[in-house]
């Protein structure tokens, strides 16, 4: 059978009626399994997270910067917010109840297809956004061409076709309570074969293999290309992005790797759950960062949040020029006027450290 009568596209074409390969028998167990702590743990954490993604996503789209690294910051904070919902909120809900496919079937088949559309999405953003680093550290660096604009618009909507062919036309991952994971067998008697999904494997195979090389390349001509600064904006600039880089990396590199084993083999529990883990966390590691290493998203989203006046109050001047203009008795915008300028003169020696 192919992939398009299993996939979300039939169900929605076909009123929302499934394949037969996964409608539970009548006469199977309905048997509930909770699993109220990990449940809880996915649930709490993953409004959190939710809720510290969704003011930096919020700023990004506000800025005004449209640069190639931005745009992909946006569209993978809307792949990032689809997935924590599915594989946190939803996971933790599912979870808490002890349900599976079987007791809610549609509507774990259409989040299923979701979180695995926008699991995929994010990993093609994740690579592109490795290549972008690289280009800008190296302009002569390989496939630079990508992030020209012309061709950046093309890749953009590249990105787009990809989450939708994902997301409505292959197979989709389904909750299993047992194991607090998603699988593609819904286990209802038929040949687990039936359900593998082989683009999900090869993308998964694929993201490890070429972001690892990348993130590696980026790492390294950070640390002993780009040469010793007496900066110390610089340097920590320099150190934040590798950290970035190997947090990233790691968390989408385990994902894959566990997600695609745990399909074919047969797994221990403590093996599912680091992928499920894992998987949040590829998502959700990327907030953090932003709150954590990435000063102009912080303040960007501080500033948006805080009123002028109470981040006056309680001197929290979250950016170099309310800072000098509090100092100075200045406007702002003049004094940010000035330090576009002398941005705009750094960015050319070394474009990465505005980020």
């Amino acid at each position: 059978m192919s992939s398009m009568e299993m996939s979300l596209f039939y169900v929605i074409t076909n009123d929302f009626e499934m394949q037969d390969l996964y409608k539970c028998p009548q006469n199977m167990s309905s048997e509930r399994i909770p699993r109220p702590y990990v449940g809880s743990y996915f649930l709490i954490s993953g409004i959190a997270l939710i809720l510290i993604y969704l003011p930096c996503f919020i700023a990004m789209i506000r800025s005004k910067c449209r640069a190639p690294s931005y745009q992909l910051m946006i569209i993978l904070g809307i792949f990032d917010l689809l997935s924590l919902t599915v594989n946190s909120v939803i996971t933790g809900i599912m979870g808490i109840m002890g349900v599976s496919f079987c007791h809610y079937p549609l509507f774990t088949f259409c989040a299923g297809s979701i979180a695995l559309g926008s699991w995929m999405g994010a990993c093609v953003c994740c690579i592109l956004m490795a290549l972008d680093r690289c280009v800008e550290i190296n302009s002569h660096f390989p496939l630079a061409i990508l992030f020209h604009k012309p061709v950046f618009r093309f890749v953009m909507i590249a990105i787009i076709c990809f989450w939708c062919y994902t997301t409505f036309f292959t197979k989709p991952i389904l909750f299993t309570a047992q194991y607090m994971c998603w699988f593609f067998d819904p286990n209802i008697g038929f040949d687990a074969s039936l359900y593998h999904n082989i683009p999900h494997t090869i993308n998964n195979l694929l993201v490890a293999v070429i972001s690892t090389p990348l993130y590696i390349y980026l790492c390294y001509h950070l640390i002993f290309k780009f040469g010793y600064t007496t900066s110390m904006w610089q340097y920590k600039t320099k150190y934040q992005i590798v950290i970035q880089a190997v947090i990233l990396c790691s968390f989408h590199a385990a994902a894959a790797y566990i997600y695609v084993y745990m399909q074919f083999f047969p797994s221990p529990p403590w093996l599912i759950i680091i992928g499920q883990l894992a998987w949040q966390w590829s998502n959700g590691c990327v907030c953090i960062a932003y709150w954590t290493l990435n000063r102009s998203i912080r303040n960007a989203a501080i500033r948006m949040m805080l009123s002028r006046r109470f981040r006056q109050r309680f001197k929290l001047h979250m950016g170099i020029d309310e800072a000098i203009a509090v100092e100075r008795g200045e406007d702002v915008k003049s004094v940010t006027t000035n330090i576009v300028a002398i941005m705009g003169n750094t960015a050319k020696v070394a474009p990465f450290l505005n980020e």
